[in-house]
């Protein structure tokens, strides 16, 4: 049974109330005529990020985003693996937090498997999380200081970098503390620059995280073979990170532009629909995997406080209730059964609809 003390109380009235001020916020933002009534469900307020007339499979709509096409093919072997991937970043991270003398090499973990025998672990990627990384200064001094006291830093495993003869990875876990849900909360934005240009705009939060941990990223790629396809992958709030190292290698390892691949679970949205073309055109081949009852690829919201957000990526995507239950239509067990199944799709699938009169 997890121990609750005082501590765990602050954290979740803390999280309750970033929560409400959030959900607010986007109402208010929201309150046009065209706006969802009080009375509306959840699904009344996104269901304007779904578009049925849409030529292109997405749960998300790509406003004004003229995305460049992958130059080669979602590959279902190489998904099956990176998937698995994404599970030993979250068990990595698990088993780091149990234990301190864990190094965090993936092969003492209870999902490794023969699959990964070929592979030589090259690094693991640490971030020490707190206030100041994953917060917005928009608590006020008073908030800031009662974060910075309920939540105490503490370094924690992010990924890690696998290397083989045929391609090199790089896996971001997702998010499981509230330290990072903190993070989530934060829609705003920051402007993106690439070498003194702007490319658009980021999840704040997201780029936060990321830049404490680009120099790693970098140091890794920088002792991969550059003629051998480069994998970079994640779940949830991995997937963001996925996508942000992503955009950073292509600029800052040029002679590995060409082999990177990006394959993410159930991202969030990262940027708006500028950040969406640039990055579509710096690093084509990216393939983004959603489950339709996962909510979590539809966050940020496409519109929020005046800010846009686009998903960039060839969308994959199955369905997969799992019992109603919210939090299990997003776990990377739940990804792994499906992808393992082959049932992810880049096809409009045909649903029934209802006669109303």
């Amino acid at each position: 049974m997890t121990k609750f003390n005082r501590r765990n109380l602050l954290v979740t009235g803390l999280l309750a109330g970033i929560t409400e001020i959030t959900i607010t916020r986007f109402a208010q933002a929201q309150t046009t005529k065209d706006a969802p009534q009080a009375s509306d469900d959840i699904e009344a307020i996104f269901g304007a990020d779904r578009d049925p007339s849409s030529n292109s499979l997405t749960t998300s709509p790509q406003p004004s985003a003229s995305l460049t096409l992958p130059i080669v093919s979602y590959d279902r072997a190489i998904s099956k693996l990176l998937i698995r991937c994404s599970h030993l970043g979250m068990e990595q991270f698990e088993r780091g937090q149990r234990d301190s003398r864990f190094n965090g090499a993936i092969g003492a973990l209870n999902s490794y498997d023969k699959a990964f025998d070929s592979y030589t672990q090259t690094a693991s990627f640490t971030a020490t999380l707190d206030a100041t990384t994953t917060l917005l200064p928009n608590l006020g001094n008073i908030g800031d200081r009662i974060v910075r006291r309920v939540i105490s830093p503490r370094r924690v495993f992010i990924g890690f970098a696998l290397t083989s003869a045929t391609h090199n990875i790089i896996v971001f876990r997702g998010t499981s503390n509230p330290k990072e849900w903190i993070a989530n909360f934060q829609a705003r934005q920051s402007v993106y620059r690439q070498s003194g240009l702007i490319r658009g705009k980021v999840h704040t939060g997201f780029l936060r995280l990321y830049n404490q941990l680009s120099n790693q990223v970098r140091s890794a790629a920088n002792r991969f073979n550059p003629s051998l396809p480069c994998l970079i992958t994640g779940h949830s709030l991995g997937g963001a990170l996925a996508t942000l190292a992503t955009a950073d290698l292509a600029q800052a390892n040029r002679p590995l532009q060409e082999q990177l691949q990006l394959y993410s679970y159930a991202a969030p949205r990262v940027g708006d629909s500028d950040f969406a073309k640039s990055f579509s055109a710096l690093c084509p081949n990216n393939f983004r995997v959603i489950n339709f009852a996962d909510m979590v690829p539809m966050v940020p919201p496409s519109t929020l406080r005046n800010q846009q957000y686009s998903h960039t990526g060839q969308e994959w995507a199955f369905l997969d209730y799992a019992g109603g239950d919210v939090a299990s239509s997003h776990t990377t067990t739940l990804y792994q059964s499906a992808i393992d199944q082959n049932i992810e799709v880049n096809q409009i699938p045909v649903f029934p609809t209802a006669c109303r009169s």
